[in-house]
């Protein structure tokens, strides 16, 4: 006799139940890959990547003086003395304030404002003795030459040029030494030469434009060495013609300021 076959019953699931499934089945594909693949695009989104550690070289932010530097150098005379005009209205490092004012006045020296560039680098002393105040006193001599002070600019000049050991420069450059020359001095005794002609000094002009030769070719600046023994040897002949009685004074033979 044949038993009576039970009555199936389908599993039906709950909505709750099947949200469960749904789920989990979801998270399953996620995990897996999406079937046999090995490959896992979830977790190559962006936001799954893991970012290596780059080591960026980071350099010393620019100060406002080198940058002001760079603006001068790069010809840009005008962004240049705004921004020494920031240094030296911001800084309390005096040697960065006399540092900004000798740059500032050179910039408006090549963009010839004469005035305005006495005017930065004011107030001028001729009590301190130190490298920065003799280049403030040298700008402010040739500048004096440019607005045709030259009464004024000879006694700057001369205090400037006459600060340094001069015996000992001249020995140095007449000797086959090397030695470290800043880069102020030779234009200094070039302008006090053009001081002393102006002045109508000729035979210490020539002693100083003979020196200024000398010290620019031991700088490297042939152009400006000819150009002031140049003027060395225009003076010597006029000094010849006009003077035919005079011993014309030889550069060579002297120091530099012993007048």
């Amino acid at each position: 006799m044949l038993m009576p076959l039970k009555k199936s019953y389908r599993f039906i699931p709950s909505m709750k139940q099947f949200k469960r499934i749904l789920y989990f089945l979801i998270i399953g594909l996620l995990l897996t890959g999406f079937g046999c693949q090995s490959y896992r695009p979830f977790f190559k989104s962006p936001f799954f990547k893991k970012h290596k550690s780059v080591s960026v070289e980071t350099s010393t932010p620019m100060n406002k003086l080198e940058r002001a530097l760079l603006l001068q150098k790069q010809g840009d005379y005008l962004a240049a003395v705004i921004a020494y005009r920031e240094v030296i209205s911001c800084s309390r490092n005096r040697n960065e304030i006399d540092s900004a004012k000798i740059g500032a006045a050179e910039c408006l020296i090549g963009i010839k404002k004469f005035p305005a560039a006495l005017e930065i680098l004011e107030p001028l002393s001729l009590d301190v003795v130190t490298e920065s105040n003799m280049r403030k006193l040298a700008l402010a001599g040739e500048i004096l030459l440019h607005i045709g002070r030259f009464k004024e600019a000879e006694m700057y000049l001369e205090f400037a040029v006459g600060s340094l050991d001069l015996e000992s420069l001249f020995d140095q450059v007449h000797a086959d030494v090397v030695f470290e020359l800043s880069s102020w001095i030779p234009a200094a005794t070039a302008n006090l030469g053009c001081a002393y002609l102006k002045n109508d000094k000729p035979e210490y002009a020539m002693m100083m434009y003979q020196f200024a030769s000398c010290l620019y070719r031991r700088s490297g600046d042939q152009v400006l060495a000819e150009r002031s023994q140049r003027m060395y040897d225009d003076l010597a002949l006029v000094m010849r013609q006009y003077a035919p009685f005079k011993p014309i004074p030889v550069a060579k033979g002297f120091v530099p300021g012993r007048m």
